[in-house]
């Protein structure tokens, strides 16, 4: 009887060090993958339509113009463009690459994100911009969300 009562147990062991090597590369990816994509967006007083039907869409080969004003107190003082998050740029130097982004991406989509305290015309101006380098693919951002989002 003794016999059956000394049995030995046996445990078993999880390797855990596989798991956690993923979860570190999984971290150190998204936390790259994030800072990427925020160096794109510029902060901005984007507009709030009332009755939108936007969607948001994930497009691969794409322009981001940011239309900002030169003055955040004064926003008919004047506008600064930017492609992406660089530095200000002439309508000459957005021409250029757009130029050369369109060569090297015939279906280009560009992305206007523009502050909703800039002039209709300021806005308007980059949108021909857009359309006389014949780019059909054209987005307007504006913030689709509750006023109090901005406070």
């Amino acid at each position: 009887m003794r016999a059956r009562r000394e049995r030995k147990s046996s445990s078993m062991a999880i390797n855990m060090t596989p798991m956690i090597d993923v979860v570190f590369l999984l971290i150190v990816f998204f936390m790259l993958v994030s800072a990427f994509a925020s160096a794109e967006n510029v902060p901005l007083h984007l507009p709030e339509p009332q009755r939108s039907q936007a969607r948001q869409v994930e497009l691969a080969d794409r322009l981001v113009i940011n239309c900002i004003p030169a003055d955040p107190a004064d926003p008919s003082a004047g506008v600064h463009y930017r492609l992406g998050p660089n530095r200000r740029q002439p309508l000459s130097e957005i021409s250029n690459a757009m130029d050369a982004a369109r060569q090297a991406t015939p279906d280009l989509h560009v992305v206007i994100r523009a502050d909703r305290r800039l002039p209709w015309a300021d806005v308007r101006e980059i949108m021909k911009l857009v359309a006389d380098h014949g780019i059909a693919n054209m987005n307007i951002v504006a913030h689709v969300g509750s006023a109090e989002d901005d406070r």
